[in-house]
């Protein structure tokens, strides 16, 4: 009996010490953990390599979110840039960004980033006891680099064919300017590629013909157009254009073979939860000789808790859009 009672602390004693020397679980983990997840660094140093993890519960997951983040990266401060620069050409442009080239200018800047980023790759992988995923992405910097300079020529390439296009080809001049606003476009992506390409390889690419300059040939195509405005057109609507036309730098003459004309279409006034509104659209075509060669609609809407207030408050509406109207009607695309 005294040798159990003497045994049993040993024991007890036995099992204390045992429970403090395993590891948990978590120790394990941490322990199992790849120094690449949080220190990548050290293995892919940052002077040469681009990198980021990605976290997932599904190993191909895990490499999206790794590329994910790593374009991201990659990106964020272009993406800062570009929303500066575009808002600096809206206030010095004459023909400022419009939607169709705001919109063209995004997509242009993400596909060259996507094609920056081709030579990404998952270069390492773990599973962690919990289940969960992580993958890292690589990008070599010289790859990038490469993959950007070669862009960048493309794009000097094409604003030089633009360039040629608008003074020399084109059959009239609206398309003359729509070629300009477009290589000028081209050149503000162009000048994100840049920026790209200086962080990663330190040095960027001298530009040949700037976006700036670009501006100037924009201001002198619109300089030398006269252009006058159907008389058919009411007085007030006239009116407006013509102011409009002025501050684009355009010269309103009485008679030109090019002629802006505007149309508007308004359905009748509806009385909805004690307000009117007048619904409708408003467009503007231009004309060479007597031939439409573009022609823009946009939707309007106005209400007003009197009635006679739509009339005044339509035509408020139309005045204050009208620069961005012309800009469009003049620099986008043709449509008829």
């Amino acid at each position: 009996m005294k040798k159990i009672t003497l045994a049993l602390p040993i024991l007890l004693s036995l099992l204390l010490l045992s429970a403090c020397a395993a590891p948990t679980n978590e120790e394990r983990a941490e322990a199992e953990r790849p120094d690449w997840i949080d220190h990548a660094q050290n293995k892919y140093p940052s002077e040469v390599y681009l990198t980021a993890v990605g976290e997932a519960s599904s190993r191909t997951r895990a490499s999206k979110n790794a590329i994910a983040n790593l374009v991201e990266i990659f990106s964020v401060r272009v993406k800062a840039e570009t929303k500066t620069l575009t808002e600096a050409v809206k206030q010095e442009s004459v023909l400022g960004v419009t939607l169709e080239s705001s919109s063209t200018l995004h997509r242009n800047i993400e596909t060259e980033s996507e094609q920056a980023i081709q030579g990404v790759e998952i270069k390492e992988s773990w599973l962690s006891p919990t289940g969960e995923y992580y993958a890292l992405a690589v990008l070599h910097r010289i790859s990038a680099a490469q993959n950007l300079t070669e862009s960048i020529i493309g794009l000097d390439e094409q604003t030089a064919e633009l360039i040629d296009y608008s003074i020399n080809v084109a059959p009239n001049s609206i398309v003359a300017v729509n070629a300009l606003r477009t290589a000028r476009d081209i050149q503000i992506t162009r000048k994100m590629a840049d920026l790209q390409l200086n962080y990663m390889s330190g040095s960027g690419i001298p530009i040949d013909v700037s976006s700036e300059k670009i501006e100037q040939l924009i201001r002198q195509q619109l300089a030398s157009l006269q252009v006058s405005v159907d008389s058919t057109s009411s007085e007030s609507h006239a009116g407006t254009v013509k102011a409009g036309l002025s501050r684009l730098g355009v010269t309103v003459v009485e008679a030109s073979p090019l002629q802006i004309s505007a149309m508007m279409d308004i359905t009748k006034p509806a009385y909805i939860d004690a307000w009117y509104w007048l619904r409708g659209s408003y467009e503007l075509t231009i004309t060479e000789n007597g031939q439409a060669i573009s022609r823009k609609r946009w939707s309007i809407k106005v209400s007003a808790k009197q009635k006679e207030l739509l009339a005044p408050r339509l035509q408020d509406k139309v005045n204050s859009r009208m620069n961005e109207y012309l800009q469009q009607l003049i620099s986008d695309s043709p449509t008829l």
